[in-house]
């Protein structure tokens, strides 16, 4: 009965924090306005989170984890469907997140908090890698070792070959064209979430859509080449 009182309410921290977080921008988050909400004393809310930082770094983990959930999902729900199905479905369940959850995704990819640093810690790396997974199994969908090695290297992304390929197991050119495709993904979630897509807004999901086709034939394009 304690620990799921406890899990309640940090659970309400969490969600008064990120609504600060929402109303007042990167540095609109306190303590004191956060216990204020949740109707208990900055001594009491030093119980469930000892410092400001302690709590954003707890907001930042559950972000890359409900995240890349929700992009797990979607990439299972679409295994055994067409190559740009698949890509539409991960993509765009990354997409919905981030209209879905503004705050929690402008706090990992938005403007830093003043003064704030995520930690480099296990928990905080292990959560933010859980994202590439499943968007490697939908973007290299069908390839083959052999053509992952011969994707070629274009010039500038020679240093790649420095990376440690136990982060992101991929060959050299696979690597530079998956940080490509996601470069593309994340840059249209980011002009639609922060509102730049105008006059187009209505049509958000339409462009979005057209990307992923378009990416789907450089990736064939490319696995020919390789091929």
């Amino acid at each position: 009965m304690r620990d799921r009182r406890r899990a309640e309410t940090v659970h309400e921290i969490k969600v008064a924090a990120l609504e600060q977080l929402a109303e007042g921008g990167p540095g609109g988050l306190s303590l004191r306005g956060v216990a204020r909400a949740v109707g208990m004393t900055v001594q009491s809310l030093y119980h469930y989170f000892d410092s400001r930082d302690a709590l954003l770094t707890a907001l930042v983990v559950d972000g890359h984890r409900a995240l890349a959930s929700a992009v797990q999902e979607a990439a299972e729900a679409s295994r055994g469907r067409a190559h740009v199905e698949r890509l539409f479905a991960a993509s765009n369940a990354y997409r919905r997140w981030a209209l879905a959850n503004r705050a929690a995704f402008l706090l990992l990819y938005g403007t830093p908090v003043p003064g704030y640093e995520p930690p480099s810690s296990e928990e905080v790396v292990g959560a933010s890698a859980g994202l590439a997974a499943p968007f490697l199994e939908v973007v290299f969908d069908g390839w083959s070792a052999e053509e992952l090695a011969r994707v070629p290297v274009q010039p500038g992304a020679e240093r790649l070959a420095a990376v440690d390929p136990g982060r992101v197991p991929l060959p050299v050119g696979a690597l530079a064209l998956f940080y490509e495709l996601r470069a593309q993904m994340h840059g249209f979630v980011m002009l639609e979430l922060v509102g730049h897509l105008t006059p187009m807004d209505s049509l958000a999901e339409d462009l979005f859509q057209g990307m992923m086709h378009r990416a789907t034939d450089q990736l064939a394009a490319a696995r020919g080449t390789a091929g």
